[in-house]
């Protein structure tokens, strides 16, 4: 009875803010949240209350606001519900932002169709446990910087990756409890020989990304009834998709830990610790039947990671070319004494190129002492001032493509550029024009 009421009052309102048309737009984020009211009555997580983070979703025509205790400007209260005609400029992408003060869950539903609202309400959930890690688990996180210097192209890392994998693979869908705790000590065997091949920045980054990304996907799981969570696949993933691949991997060792220790979850909470050290602890005195790999198998995974890493460096090569040989204006940004740093940036569309470059495919917003470019829905190409890619900043920005020169203006002392997906505002800045090429230098 109390999820009818939930779901009646919220497609009331869809209503009302409708004047009973039939766009869907508003009905869509109506359902999403009275979906994710139901799933927040699930226990899914020690301390954690979904229905007390705000929560914010942009349906390609507007962004709704629940749950804010004060909403910015440009908000306008309708019922439960504040509207913002439009994206708000905080809503880039699903995560969550810092709303005039307030951690908020933000969520964007695709322009094509909604879909299932409950696995849009799922991610919500999802975006909404970050909220929660980030208030109570600072340190449940891994260093996004260190994903772009990831060593992707050890063939004998990525053949020790996937075996681990597989062995995951083969402890979550084992019937005997005796069975899983073997492949589980194989997967933690793999991993700590591949550990000693990268660098500890590396390992870390797996480490805390499988508490950051992997617990929200469990927990995610847990919202939508999965018993299994993320299928992992038996061919793995290709050698570049270290990120995706937590995903998956995360949920598998917390539904393993589940199986071994039910009492993990609380443990975790008191004190922080890797999943895979957790996992490793819960398996003393553990039951453990004989299971390892062929000698076949395992050379076939040598053989495949071989030839995967080895097409890395072509890949890239690839896509750099494509970038840089795209008919129309070029836009390039120099910085000069300061680089620009990245103050927001989507990792699930960048592609690192190796040298210090990156291809951002979507969204990477930058900014020094003299003022603030971002670029959205547009590919450019940045490249580092130093080892790390993002980390010790960009010295350089190229975008292609531009079927008009764009347009620079002057607005006081700074320099306004104003292309299709680029915005810019740089104090000092100056402009070369070459053929069809636009220099910006930043001092």
């Amino acid at each position: 009875m109390k999820r009818f009421l939930i779901v009646l009052l919220w497609t009331l309102l869809a209503a009302s803010l409708l004047g009973q048309a039939s766009d869907s737009a508003p009905t869509g984020a109506a359902a999403v949240f009275a979906e994710f009211d139901r799933m927040a009555g699930l226990t899914l997580w020690p301390h954690f209350e979904p229905k007390k983070i705000p929560l914010a979703i942009y349906d390609g025509e507007r962004t709704f606001l629940i749950r804010h205790p004060s909403p910015p400007s440009g908000f306008v209260k309708q019922g439960e519900v504040w509207i913002y005609p439009g994206q708000h400029p905080l809503m880039r992408a699903n995560t969550h932002v810092d709303l005039a003060g307030v951690p908020t869950a933000t969520l964007l539903l695709p322009p094509e169709g909604h879909g299932d609202a409950r696995h849009w309400a799922a991610t919500m959930i999802h975006e909404s446990f970050h909220v929660f890690q980030a208030k109570r688990h600072a340190d449940w996180s891994g260093n996004e910087m260190d994903l772009y210097a990831y060593p992707v192209a050890d063939a004998e890392a990525l053949a020790l990756r996937r075996l681990e994998t597989e062995s995951l693979r083969r402890a979550r869908t084992a019937p005997k409890r005796e069975d899983a705790a073997c492949w589980a000590r194989r997967a933690l065997e793999m991993r700590r020989d591949r550990a000693a091949r990268l660098p500890a920045s590396s390992v870390a980054y797996e480490r805390g990304t499988e508490l950051n990304e992997g617990l929200a996907s469990f927990v995610q799981s847990l919202a939508l009834g999965e018993a299994a969570g993320p299928e992992l696949p038996a061919a793995e993933w290709s050698a570049e998709d270290v990120r995706l691949r937590i995903y998956a991997v995360g949920p598998a060792e917390a539904f393993l830990l589940d199986r071994f220790d039910p009492s993990w979850r609380g443990k975790l909470e008191a004190k922080t610790a890797g999943l895979d050290e957790m996992l490793d602890a819960s398996l003393s005195g553990q039951t453990v039947a004989a299971c390892a790999f062929t000698a076949e198998e395992a050379a076939t995974a040598r053989e495949r990671a071989k030839q995967d890493a080895g097409r890395v460096s072509q890949d890239r090569r690839a896509q750099r070319e494509e970038l840089l040989s795209r008919a129309g204006w070029r836009l390039v940004l120099l910085a000069g004494a300061q680089p620009l740093w990245p103050q927001g940036f989507d990792p699930w569309n960048i592609a690192p190129l190796g040298n210090g470059e990156l291809i951002h495919r979507r969204w990477v917003k930058l900014s020094n002492d003299g003022g603030t470019l971002e670029i959205l829905n547009r590919e450019s190409l940045t490249e580092g001032a130093g080892a790390n890619p993002l980390a010790n900043g960009i010295r350089k920005v190229t975008l292609t493509g531009f079927a008009m020169e764009p347009k620079i203006s002057k607005n006081e002392d700074s320099l306004v550029i104003e292309a299709e997906g680029v915005t810019a505002k740089l104090k000092g800045a100056t402009v070369e024009r070459g053929e069809k090429v636009v220099t910006v230098k930043i001092p």
